[in-house]
């Protein structure tokens, strides 16, 4: 009975390994357990210091309307991608092809761009509660699907979803501040500001502090420009009316 205990326990750390080094090193450096660096007692992986990093910088460039915050941006969901496949957060994994293909689309075209001064737009309420409606039945749908993705493909997805159901959820409103934003409506922000703080506690709960603070800052800037874009929104209905 040792003895087969014994034979299932090398088997299976052979498997382990074998797995291992059959992506070759580039795996191994993407591994969130490839540690960069410890701080406070947390242990920060290349991925996730690369993802956080260049996220930062993208919204940086993105507010200061430089053409770089496009490859930034792919570079940052492309870490994105991998950091939570690792951390089955597989809504959030699927979200970064759709950022990555805007990024794509936004860099080509970002060279004929001409400064706009178009002004800001706002949902009327019955808008409103339509894409609130749709965003509960989307996330519902998502997250179920998400929720069964070790079931459907095991040999993709090893381990169950983690938060299926709540990581869906921003996966969808992300897609809709998104759309907003392009149309230049205020509310795209408001959006924002939910995502970030569901996205904050969600990676805090999961341990990747370091992308949690990311999000927490981003939570501030969403925050200013929910500010901003509203008090620009008011001061256009005074000036029409």
């Amino acid at each position: 009975m040792k003895n087969t205990v014994s034979i299932r326990i090398i088997k299976h750390y052979c498997n382990i390994a074998a797995v291992r080094y059959n992506f070759g090193p580039m795996s191994s450096f993407f591994s969130i357990q490839h540690i960069f660096f410890t701080a406070l007692g947390y242990s920060v992986s290349y991925v996730e210091f690369i993802g956080t990093l260049t996220g930062l910088w993208c919204v940086w460039l993105a507010a200061r309307d430089h053409i770089l915050t496009w490859p930034v941006g792919l570079v940052n969901v492309s870490c994105f991608f991998i950091l939570f496949w690792q951390l089955q957060l597989y809504a959030d994994m699927f979200l970064q092809i759709y950022f990555f293909a805007t990024g794509v689309y936004g860099w080509m075209f970002w060279y004929r761009k001409q400064p706009e001064n178009e002004p800001v737009y706002a949902l009327q309420p019955r808008q409103r509660w339509g894409l609130g409606l749709a965003a509960l039945i989307l996330s519902g749908i998502t997250g179920y699907i998400i929720s069964r993705l070790h079931i459907w493909w095991p040999g993709i997805f090893e381990h169950p979803a983690a938060y299926p159901y709540t990581d869906s959820l921003v996966a969808v409103l992300s897609v809709m501040a998104n759309i907003l934003l392009a149309k230049r409506i205020w509310e795209n922000w408001l959006l924002w500001v939910m995502i970030d703080v569901v996205a904050t506690v969600i990676y805090f709960m999961k341990d990747v502090k370091f992308l949690g603070i990311e999000y927490f800052i981003l939570l501030i800037i969403a925050t200013m420009g929910l500010l901003k874009w509203l008090k620009t929104y008011r001061q256009q209905s005074i000036v029409t009316k």
